[in-house]
């Protein structure tokens, strides 16, 4: 009965970005029918939400103080983690000036600040350590880093079309795959989320949600 109940366990967690892509998609489809790319703000808290869930329901005995840690030494992987998250901020230097209220500055921060934390301790925590458990880490690699990926078009892209560039995908397709590298080598999210941190200061998240700001390609 208990290897049935783990069993059972492990496969809700590993469809679990499934459920949680779908429900995302129908808060933004239902949402930007009623209030067009306002819409992020409830798309935000669901999904905050269902990650704060599966968090919570998958992390077994792990206390989430376990992911932030302190990092074993992998100077290369978080030289490289920092670099990638400090790339966008080009975005943020070249078009600062589109924040012309102070609604959008704060919307902006407080993003930034509140989902890397949320994202990276579902994709790269646990949804990555339990994929482990069963698979070899190239799997777990690209596993949570598709779905990632897949997850910015279906829930952000339905109102945001910066969310549906292919440039953005290739960007996250790499920034998964960088950050999962340097989980795996430091054993600790800290610098994941604070490269995430930065992507998202940098990308100018709630004014590519409010299109308000478009990749010059669109």
């Amino acid at each position: 009965m208990r290897i049935h109940n783990q069993n059972m366990k492990f496969w809700g967690l590993f469809t679990s970005p499934f459920f949680i892509i779908l429900l995302g998609f129908l808060t933004a489809t239902t949402f930007t029918h009623y209030i067009g790319e306002w819409a992020w703000i409830p798309l935000a808290l669901v999904y905050w939400s269902l990650l704060g869930l599966s968090i919570w329901t998958f992390k077994g005995n792990k206390n989430l103080g376990d992911w932030f840690q302190k990092s074993k030494k992998a100077p290369f992987w978080v030289t490289i983690t920092m670099l990638f998250g400090m790339f966008p901020l080009t975005i943020f230097i070249m078009n600062y000036h589109m924040f012309n209220s102070i609604w959008l500055i704060f919307y902006w921060l407080l993003f930034a600040i509140i989902n890397p934390w949320f994202e990276e301790y579902y994709w790269r925590g646990v949804l990555f350590d339990g994929l482990l458990a069963k698979f070899p880490k190239w799997f777990a690699i690209l596993y949570t880093t598709i779905l990632f990926v897949i997850s910015h078009p279906l829930m952000w892209g339905v109102f945001s079309y910066a969310n549906k560039s292919y440039h953005l995908y290739i960007y996250l397709l790499v920034a998964g795959i960088v950050w999962s590298i340097t989980y795996l080598k430091t054993k600790s999210l800290r610098f994941v989320i604070l490269s995430h941190l930065i992507v998202d200061i940098g990308n100018l998240s709630v004014l590519t949600f409010l299109n308000i700001y478009l990749p010059p390609t669109m």
